[in-house]
């Protein structure tokens, strides 16, 4: 339990010390004002794959429990809510415990309250919703980038070294974006 602990703290630190808990540092990035916030999820992004990747390659790490995710309609339309929603109050489930440091505990309630509550009708809706073949309509099953388990399909069969090579391109994506797109 302890690990988890610091690690949850290290990430709320993380989000608090590069401003991803600042409502307006949010949404300048939502708006290609200031991309200093997507330079890091970006950075973060590549290097979690790089070292996902690298570690499985040597085989420090076995990657075969992770799991993926079937990809259908609802998954889609959760992430176009959850994306509206994130673009309106500027906060996501990470940033909440951050923001409430930072002075911002009413929104930071509001979003909390809010993910609850979606989640809540998702999951009271969702034996309906599945009766009636929604998420069957759009099923693409267990699908991730590459193959880097014969447990599910991929797009490209580039294994681990498909992790690293995303890795640098992210990284390398993070360093090229400018901090400002637009005024």
């Amino acid at each position: 339990m302890i690990k988890p602990i610091l690690l949850g703290l290290f990430f709320g630190f993380s989000l608090y010390y590069v401003g991803a808990n600042n409502f307006h540092n949010i949404l300048d990035m939502l708006r290609l004002r200031n991309m200093t916030l997507g330079k890091i999820i970006f950075f973060a992004i590549g290097f979690a794959a790089f070292l996902t990747g690298l570690t499985a390659e040597l085989g420090l790490l076995n990657i075969d429990h992770f799991s993926v995710k079937p990809m259908h309609l609802g998954v889609i339309l959760g992430g176009l809510i959850f994306g509206i929603g994130f673009g309106m109050i500027g906060r996501c489930p990470g940033t909440c415990p951050a923001a409430i440091g930072s002075g911002d505990l009413r929104d930071a309630v509001i979003a909390f309250i809010g993910g609850l509550f979606g989640a809540f009708l998702f999951s009271i809706s969702y034996k309906n919703l599945d009766n009636l073949g929604i998420f069957q309509k759009m099923d693409f099953g267990k699908i991730s980038l590459f193959q880097i388990s014969n447990k599910y399909d991929s797009i490209f069969h580039l294994g681990h070294s498909g992790l690293i090579l995303m890795g640098i391109i992210f990284m390398i994506l993070a360093y090229l974006i400018p901090m400002e797109i637009r005024k």
